[in-house]
């Protein structure tokens, strides 16, 4: 008798808390192909574009510079988290409680290249850390994103360098400040639009 009490009072639980969770998700993107230590090896000043295309493959970025052009290659993990609970019945919230958390892991190679189309020089940067996240209790009917990672799932770059060439007039004018493809330097992903080469693009 008392193990069937206790097995009530269990799936009385369980179905109480199925009632009050409102939602959980987990988001986990992959972009890029990853940049390993061997490949990095590989990597001497005066190598040909060729050879450094055939280790790490079409770059993400472009840009001519002053001495000839950079490329970039770009690798991003990005894995998202929330979790949503609510307290009311028939629709109605009384109290909702939400956590979310975003975390970002990648490479990033930037190659320099003369005008003879050999290696200049390169740098590479290597990260591991949040991407932001939070928590919030909120009263009645109320919906709020824990975490915003919009920036940093957004498509690869050579996913839109066709598109670039059927853009609308105004923005074709100013194609040259495009930190995409244009001449005036690259930029990592997640850098805000109101700073750095973005902000010199026309809207």
């Amino acid at each position: 008798m008392r193990l069937k009490t206790i097995n009530r009072l269990r799936t009385g639980c369980i179905a109480l808390v199925a009632l009050c969770l409102a939602g959980c998700t987990q988001w986990r993107y992959d972009m890029g192909d990853h940049i390993s230590h061997a490949d990095l090896e590989k990597l001497q000043q005066g190598m040909s574009l060729t050879q450094v295309i055939a280790i790490f493959g079409p770059p993400q970025r472009i840009s001519s510079n002053v001495s000839g052009y950079v490329m970039a290659w770009e690798h991003w993990q990005v894995d998202e988290d929330s979790l949503g609970i609510r307290l009311g019945a028939m629709g109605a919230d009384i109290l909702s409680l939400d956590w979310g958390k975003a975390r970002i892991r990648g490479e990033f190679l930037l190659a320099t290249f003369d005008r003879e189309h050999r290696l200049s020089g390169s740098t590479v940067s290597e990260w591991d850390n949040e991407a932001g996240g939070g928590r919030g209790i909120q009263p009645f009917i109320g919906v709020v994103s824990m975490v915003d990672i919009d920036d940093l799932v957004s498509q690869m770059p050579q996913h839109r360098w066709g598109a670039n060439s059927l853009r609308e007039l105004p923005r074709a004018l100013n194609t040259q400040s495009s930190p995409i493809s244009g001449a005036a330097g690259v930029e990592q992903r997640g850098t805000p639009p109101t700073i750095g080469q973005k902000s010199l693009e026309l809207r």
